[in-house]
């Protein structure tokens, strides 16, 4: 069940507290009331409040500085001054320093209930902004998060590790993968595959993954000779939106100590 508007009265006329609270709560809005300034600033710090219906002219404190206090802390929410027409101008004023609308008395309904739907409607869509701007924050923190730790992972295996995306460039490797090909200098990604890979069948499987469709791909393994060592070459398709092959990942072994035991 979606939860009510809740708006503050704040007037010192019990006349003006008690009809807004009837209008208000046959219109679904949940109501509570102040009658000074003073006892609003208590109510702001234990109660949430939607909406704020300030009169001007009132004892202890007056709505203009209630105006003033509230903006400071809670500049959110809409503010509705309550003036006599003999005091617009202040309630013009008012609007410069922050209040959202005026109503003059006495109140036409239609328009009272208007002008308090509008502040209403505008807290409910800052809400959901705000809401949807936590849920990006979050998101983006998990997606970072996430990546960390792969990276993490990655940079921790023993055998080499390359990502490449669909223009054959390489955009993830570890330090693994550095040292197998004997690389030293640090290399920034993407760059191209055939400017750190020289070896010409691996490129051509790399080709061969990613051009096939989704259901056709499948690791290509093979043996690559670098210097005096031999390397163990797995490449398999990298899968994006809709299960199509958006790049390929290739894992790389020593296995020169194997081949050196299988000769003797």
């Amino acid at each position: 069940m979606e939860e009510l508007s809740r708006v503050l009265v704040v007037d010192d006329e019990k006349v003006i507290r008690d009809g807004c609270r009837r209008v208000l709560a046959d219109n679904e809005y949940d109501v509570i009331c102040a009658e000074n300034g003073q006892e609003a600033m208590s109510i702001l710090e234990s109660e949430k409040v939607d909406i704020i219906l300030l009169d001007l002219k009132m004892p202890v404190l007056s709505g203009e500085e209630v105006l003033e206090r509230t903006f400071e802390i809670h500049p959110d929410i809409p503010i509705i001054i309550i003036t006599g027409h003999g005091t617009i101008d202040t309630a013009v004023e008012c609007m410069k320093k922050g209040a959202y609308d005026f109503i003059t008395k006495p109140f036409q309904i239609d328009q009272f209930l208007m002008t308090i739907k509008r502040a209403s409607e505008k807290r409910a869509l800052e809400r959901k902004a705000k809401q949807f701007e936590e849920e990006n924050i979050k998101n983006l923190y998990d997606l970072t998060l996430e990546k960390s730790r792969l990276t993490t992972i990655i940079n921790c295996m023993a055998n080499g590790v390359m990502v490449t995306n669909r223009n054959m460039e390489i955009v993830l490797y570890n330090p693994a993968l550095m040292r197998l090909l004997e690389i030293s200098e640090h290399i920034d990604y993407p760059i191209p595959v055939n400017q750190i890979i020289n070896d010409k069948n691996l490129i051509k499987a790399l080709n061969d993954v990613q051009s096939a469709h989704s259901s056709e791909s499948k690791a290509i393994s093979q043996e690559i000779k670098l210097n005096k060592s031999t390397l163990r070459a797995i490449s398999a398709p990298a899968y994006g939106p809709e299960n199509s092959v958006v790049g390929t990942v290739t894992v790389l072994e020593d296995i020169t100590a194997f081949k050196d035991l299988d000769e003797m």
